[in-house]
């Protein structure tokens, strides 16, 4: 599982979907995730091989999902066929069978069709949604584990690496009269703070302008941490876009920092690259009393549980927001 909680859902009655979906959907979200429900109409146009089934972490089925009027007779679709195609596609996540008819009705249907691993819920009471929370909380409690959370905060980190660089050539071509004291700043603050690779880098870029800007960027030595650092050198040339880009910063990610304090700089490297430099070097072994500590963040130790993936997904979510509306904003006015 990554930041999306995806679901698959079959049902066909559109008010009743529609309004339980919404209240579902807010239930992911305050568990700091983005929601993607697949929503399934019509069971006849459903297409095992059309879907990357593995993707999903919840399948919901409703029992009676499609009636066909053929010439001379109706024949009925129902979820434990939905139920059974799927699990032949080695689908292994929780599965919920649900319907109008009563838990009883739905429990016999499951006996009678050997359907085993599958939860059951009467669609027309509170059962429904209280079911579908359980296995809300279950399935992330099953990805709240220290190999998926240092996987997923890695790869989101590595996209934010590619807004980081789009947003600093997007901003470079803005610079005008700026421009030669950026890259005196990476050359004197950047490049030669690492004396291997200060000369070769040195010799590479004797010149710094929009047509090799982004070729640097991608240098293996020019790490998340540098990048991050001459995107706040590009957000505070112009104190217009700072301006603007700052407002971005507080609505996003909910800082308790007055305008004109923010660092982009500071703030990333203190909420994302620290903790990403943790887990990258982590090794998943418990103490004595089965607490794992991902490592020492500004001198404390830092314990991997519910509470730090909570806090991870809740800072990777604001910071793809913060990067994507920033980028957004400059494409449309710079």
């Amino acid at each position: 599982m990554d930041l999306t909680f995806r679901i698959i859902w079959f049902e066909d009655v559109d008010e009743w979907y529609s309004t339980t979906s919404r209240r579902v959907s807010r239930y992911i979200k305050d568990k700091n995730f983005k929601i993607e429900i697949t929503r399934v109409e019509k069971a006849s146009d459903f297409v095992l091989e059309e879907y990357q089934i593995q993707n999903y972490d919840l399948l919901i089925v409703d029992y009676e999902l499609e009636k066909i009027f053929e010439q001379d007779s109706v024949k009925s679709i129902y979820g434990s066929e939905i139920i059974r195609m799927i699990r032949n596609g080695n689908f292994v996540n929780d599965v919920l069978f649900y319907s109008s008819h009563g838990y009883d009705v739905i429990s016999r249907v499951m006996k009678q069709e050997g359907l085993q691993g599958v939860f059951v819920a009467d669609r027309d009471n509170g059962e429904f949604l209280e079911t579908v929370k359980l296995l809300i909380d279950k399935a992330v409690r099953r990805a709240d584990n220290l190999i998926n959370i240092r996987g997923v905060v890695m790869d989101t980190t590595s996209e934010f690496d590619n807004k980081i660089r789009d947003l600093i050539n997007i901003i470079w071509r803005t610079l005008g009269d700026k421009e030669s004291k950026i890259v005196n700043d990476i050359k004197k603050k950047i490049l030669k703070d690492n004396i291997k690779t200060a000369e070769k880098l040195d010799e590479k870029y004797p010149e710094i302008n929009a047509d090799n800007i982004d070729t640097l960027l991608n240098e293996r030595d020019f790490s998340s941490l540098r990048q991050a650092r001459l995107l706040g050198w590009c957000i505070d040339s112009n104190e217009v876009l700072k301006v603007k880009l700052q407002e971005i910063l507080v609505n996003c990610l909910q800082t308790d920092k007055e305008m004109g304090e923010i660092k982009f700089f500071e703030l990333y490297n203190d909420d994302i690259i620290k903790y990403r430099n943790a887990l990258a070097h982590v090794k998943n072994t418990p103490s004595i009393d089965s607490i794992v500590f991902i490592g020492e963040i500004d001198g404390k130790k830092v314990q991997f549980d519910k509470v730090l993936c909570d806090k991870l997904r809740k800072r990777l979510l604001k910071y793809e927001k913060a990067l994507d509306d920033m980028y957004n904003y400059i494409e449309n006015n710079c």
